[in-house]
């Protein structure tokens, strides 16, 4: 049972973590820094994989520190959405996207927002069984929030207290779930911040590398594709597939395996995955579609 869970996080953490992380970087990375972020992580040993946690939201929205992208409120998954999830699937995906909102508004210090998004999210823990980890403790601790960088740690606190629960309680389908919503949401902002196609744009990059990511979370969840919320998540992910079968992925020479995330590990870095504007358009689209489907928020 542990094995899916080890990859599907693998990939999100290597996925996410990197697509956020990077963007926050200095302007002095190297090309082939981020060309290593294409890496093929179905050629890695499972058995020898450390089991890596969901990329936390300090991580996912570390870009904002660079101010490469900006706030903008009209990318969240409205509140009342919420009230539309009656079912298991609905409930734990919406968690999920629910839970990069709050990430979002957390890293542009958006106290306000943050504090409606984490009622929303706290509304959707008890419906999954995840009431125990928002405590009267946890709670107080956001309404003392003075900082961007406090409320950030009970974003990131928080988030890996429910990964913990989940693995502890051998609930990984949940956690897949949850976090398909997370990771589907978090590019769902990222595309629509990113609003024009530029060749040698490291964003555009980092959406494009998010190719070989998806593949592994596709391939992990296929492996528990009895359940029939899996079944289903499959299915409704297919459009996103379609485009990033369609991505070429060529050979890069001399590639450098060093990772620009400092204490990240990148395997391989030697090929990358390149993009042209319409199938950068296509997928925002296939994006924004599958997102809007699965947050009920229409096309």
């Amino acid at each position: 049972m542990k094995a899916p869970f080890k990859l599907i996080t693998f990939a999100l953490a290597s996925g996410i973590l990197f697509l956020f992380s990077a963007c926050g970087d200095d302007t002095n990375n190297t090309q082939s820094e981020k060309d290593s972020l294409s890496q093929n992580v179905t050629e890695i040993n499972e058995e020898n994989l450390i089991t890596y946690l969901i990329p936390s939201p300090k991580d996912m929205f570390a870009f904002t520190r660079n101010g490469k992208l900006k706030y903008s409120a009209e990318v969240l998954n409205p509140k009342e959405n919420a009230d539309k999830y009656i079912d298991t699937k609905s409930q734990e995906t919406g968690f999920g996207i629910y839970s990069a909102d709050l990430a979002y508004a957390a890293a542009f210090n958006q106290t306000n927002t943050a504090s409606e998004y984490l009622k929303v999210v706290e509304n959707l823990s008890d419906k999954i069984g995840l009431g125990s980890v928002f405590t009267e403790s946890l709670i107080d601790r956001f309404k003392r929030i003075d900082n961007k960088d406090s409320l950030l740690k009970v974003t990131n606190d928080t988030y890996y207290d429910i990964v913990k629960f989940l693995e502890e309680n051998d609930r990984n389908t949940t956690l897949s779930l949850i976090s398909v919503g997370g990771w589907l949401e978090s590019l769902y902002i990222v595309t629509n911040l990113q609003n024009t196609y530029e060749e040698d744009n490291e964003i555009i990059q980092l959406i494009a590398d998010q190719k070989n990511i998806f593949e592994n979370i596709i391939l992990s969840l296929r492996q528990r594709e009895g359940d029939p919320n899996v079944a289903d998540i499959i299915k409704e992910l297919q459009p996103i597939k379609d485009v990033y079968d369609k991505l070429e992925v060529i050979k890069i020479e001399n590639a450098d395996a060093k990772s620009p995330v400092p204490g990240q590990i990148v395997v391989g870095g030697t090929t990358k995955i390149v993009i042209t504007e319409e199938q950068f358009n296509e997928l925002k689209k296939a994006i924004a579609e599958v997102r809007n489907k699965l947050a009920g928020s229409g096309v």
